[in-house]
């Protein structure tokens, strides 16, 4: 399985891609900001645990904060 993620500004646009991605016959969902920032989060726990370390700064950056 692969995914894209599409930042958007309207919540039209998100409906519009959810429907599109529908009709092609595959699934999608809107994720909240506190979703996306999880996953982010997520990533680095991944990349610290197959390296040395992961600095606070980098954590941070990928946050967004």
């Amino acid at each position: 399985m692969e995914a894209v993620l599409i930042n958007v500004e309207k919540k039209s646009d998100i409906a519009f891609l959810i429907g599109l991605a529908k009709k092609l016959g595959m699934s999608a969902k809107a994720l909240t900001s506190a979703e996306i920032e999880d996953w982010r989060f997520a990533q680095k726990i991944e990349v610290g645990m197959k390296t040395p370390n992961v600095s606070r700064r980098e954590v941070m950056k990928a946050l967004g904060k």
